[in-house]
C-alpha cells in the first residue's frame, strides 16, 4: 500500500477506535474500566502496524503467464532510416508518498525535539527546588511502597511526581504549609504506586507516532483524563473524606492555573473543564451498569480485532484497490541503449511478425537496476525463459526485470524507489547483455515507453529505427537533424548505434544502424508464443 493510502487507513482508523471508544464510555463505566477501555484504544491504534509485522501479507495474483520456452532471435541490422530528436516526457513532480513521509520524519523529530526541551525545563525546576522533612511512612505503608520518596518544594506551579530511579514529590510553597498538604502528598503517593511514571510515557507515545490525527490527540487527553480520575478515587478512599480532597483539587488548581504545563503528570490537567469533570465523577455516586459494559466490550472488541488484523494485511502488501498502481519516481538505469522496443514487429529471418511484449536496454554487464517505483516483490527465481527474473506489484500495475545477472530481494520485500533490486546480465535466452523490461496492468502488456512517468533510464540512446516508439513528443517538439543549434540535454538523445556504450552523445545526431540483443517470448498476432529459428 502506498504511503498515501497507509496515511488515510491511519486517520480513518484513529477516528472509528476513538469513537468507538467515546460511545462505550457514553454507558459511565467505572474509573478504572474506563481507563482500561481507552488504553485499549490506544492498543488498537497500534494494531495495524503490529499485524504488518508479525503477519504475512496476503499473496499477490499472477498477473501475466510465464511462458515455458522463449523464442529468441540473434543481433540483426536495423535498415537505415532517417533520425529524429524526441522530445523526452516531462518529468513529473516529486513523489507524493516520498514527500508525505518526509512530513511526517519532520513531524517525529519535532515531537522528539520538544520532549527534550521539557527535560530541560523539568531539570531546571528539581534543580531551583529544596527537600523538606515531611512524615510520609504511616502513608507509604498504607499504600503499599516499599521505599518512601523525597518531598521538594518549588517556588510556584502544580504538585507533580518525577524520577524512575529516585521518584520524589515536588510541592509548590504555597501548598507544603496548608491543611491541604497531606491529600496532595497522597495523590501523588498513589500515582507512584500504580506506576504512573512508566505508563504515561507509553501512553503519550500514540499521539507522538501519530502527531498527523486529530483523533490521536483526542485520546492522549482521554487518557490523561482518566489517569487523574483514578488516582483521584484511590486518594479520596485512603483519606476517608471526599469534600476535603475536592477542596485540595480546587486549591491546587487555583495556584496551578497561571503557571505554563510542566511536562510530567502533574496534579492538576491544563484543559479548562478537566477540574469540574473530575470533581463531579470524585462525588457522583451513581451506580455503575458493568453488566452491559462487558457485553458492549465484548462486541466491539470482536468487530476491531478483524479489522486490524486486515489492515495489517493491507499494509503488509496486499494488492491496492483496483485502478490503483505504481507511482514512479526513479529511473530504471543510469544510462542504456534501446536496442527493441514494444509491439508487432517483422522477424529478421523468418519474416513473420511477432508481438513483443516489452523493451530491450542493452548496457554493460553488472549494471545496476533500480526500483522505479515503491512495490512489493512477488517473484525472485531463475527461469529458463528470462533468465534471473524479478517481478514486482502494486495495486493492477506489474513490471517485470529479465535477463539478470544477479538477484538482490526476494518475495515479500517492500521496494522503495531507487533501491538496487537486480544486476544488468544476460542469463537466459539471451545473446548480450541487456535488460530486458515489461509493463503489465490488468493482465495485458502495455508499452513501457508509454508508461506515464516511467524513466527507462536517465540517459536514454534511443536507434534510429527505434526512435519513433519512444514517448511521444509534444505537438512541434520534433525537429530535423538538420537544425544548425545543438539540441539541449534531454534524458533521450538519439546517437549512432556503433557508439561504444560509455562514449558522449556527439553534437550532431546522423542514422545508424543497431544490433538488438534478443531476450524473451516474441507473440504472433494471435498472442500466441511463435517460434523461431536462428541461423
Amino acid at each position: 500500500m502506498s504511503p498515501v493510502g497507509i496515511l488515510v487507513l491511519t486517520i480513518a482508523w484513529s477516528a472509528v477506535v476513538w469513537a468507538g471508544a467515546s460511545l462505550i464510555c457514553q454507558l459511565r463505566p467505572a474509573p478504572r474500566l474506563a481507563q482500561g477501555i481507552w488504553r485499549g484504544a490506544a492498543c488498537l491504534m497500534l494494531a495495524p502496524f503490529l499485524a504488518a509485522a508479525i503477519a504475512p501479507g496476503l499473496p499477490q495474483m499472477a498477473i501475466a503467464p510465464m511462458p515455458d520456452v522463449p523464442a529468441f532471435e540473434p543481433f540483426f541490422i536495423q535498415q537505415e532510416v532517417p533520425g529524429v530528436l524526441v522530445e523526452a516526457a516531462p518529468q513529473g513532480m516529486p513523489d507524493t508518498g516520498a514527500l508525505l513521509l518526509a512530513v511526517i520524519a519532520g513531524g517525529w523529530a519535532s515531537r522528539f525535539a520538544l520532549w527534550l526541551f521539557s527535560q530541560v525545563r523539568l531539570q531546571t525546576i528539581k534543580q531551583r527546588a529544596y527537600r523538606v522533612r515531611r512524615p510520609l511512612g504511616h502513608w507509604a505503608e498504607a499504600i503499599g511502597l516499599v521505599r518512601v520518596p523525597d518531598v521538594y518544594v518549588t517556588p510556584r506551579g502544580a504538585p507533580f511526581l518525577a524520577g524512575l530511579l529516585r521518584p520524589a514529590v515536588f510541592v509548590p510553597a504555597a501548598l507544603i504549609t496548608s491543611r491541604d498538604a497531606g491529600q496532595i502528598l497522597v495523590h501523588e503517593l498513589v500515582h507512584l504506586k500504580r506506576g504512573d511514571l512508566l505508563t504515561r510515557p507509553l501512553e503519550r507515545l500514540v499521539s507522538d507516532i501519530f502527531w498527523f490525527t486529530p483523533f490521536a490527540w483526542a485520546l492522549r487527553e482521554r487518557l490523561d483524563y482518566w489517569r487523574e480520575v483514578v488516582v483521584d478515587e484511590t486518594a479520596a478512599e485512603l483519606t476517608g473524606d471526599r469534600i476535603a480532597y475536592a477542596r485540595a483539587l480546587t486549591r491546587a488548581a487555583r495556584l496551578a492555573r497561571p503557571v505554563v504545563t510542566l511536562p510530567v503528570a502533574a496534579l492538576i490537567l491544563p484543559k479548562q473543564g478537566t477540574l469540574k469533570m473530575r470533581l463531579n465523577e470524585l462525588l457522583n455516586d451513581s451506580p455503575r451498569r458493568p453488566r452491559r459494559i462487558g457485553l458492549v466490550l465484548a462486541a466491539a472488541l470482536s468487530l476491531a480485532a478483524p479489522l486490524a488484523l486486515a489492515q495489517g494485511l493491507l499494509i503488509k502488501g496486499a494488492p491496492a484497490m483496483a485502478g490503483s498502481g505504481l507511482t514512479y519516481s526513479h529511473a530504471v538505469l543510469d544510462k542504456a541503449k534501446l536496442t527493441s522496443t514494444f509491439g508487432e514487429r517483422k522477424h529478421p529471418i523468418s519474416g513473420e511478425m511477432k508481438y513483443h511484449n516489452g523493451v530491450d536496454l542493452a548496457e554493460e554487464e553488472g549494471k545496476p537496476i533500480y526500483a522505479p517505483a515503491a512495490a512489493t516483490v512477488t517473484r525472485a527465481e531463475y527461469t529458463d525463459a528470462y533468465g534471473n527474473l524479478v517481478e514486482v506489484a502494486s495495486g493492477d500495475t506489474m513490471l517485470r526485470f529479465a535477463q539478470l545477472k544477479d538477484i538482490n530481494v526476494k518475495v515479500g520485500d517492500n521496494v522503495t524507489p531507487g533501491q538496487t533490486i537486480a544486476t544488468l546480465g544476460q542469463s537466459g535466452k539471451a545473446t548480450g547483455p541487456h535488460l530486458h523490461l515489461e509493463v503489465w496492468r490488468d493482465g495485458t502488456a502495455v508499452d513501457p515507453q508509454a508508461e506515464e512517468g516511467l524513466v527507462l533510464a536517465d540517459v536514454l540512446r534511443v536507434t534510429a529505427t527505434s526512435a519513433p516508439l519512444a514517448p511521444k513528443p509534444a505537438a512541434g517538439s520534433v525537429k530535423p537533424i538538420s537544425a544548425p543549434a545543438a539540441p539541449p540535454a534531454r534524458p533521450y538523445q538519439l546517437i549512432p548505434a556503433s557508439a561504444p556504450l560509455g562514449s558522449p552523445a556527439p553534437a550532431s545526431v546522423v542514422s545508424s544502424t543497431a544490433a538488438a540483443p534478443a531476450d524473451c517470448p516474441d507473440k504472433d498476432k494471435s498472442g500466441q508464443d511463435a517460434p523461431s529459428s536462428v541461423s
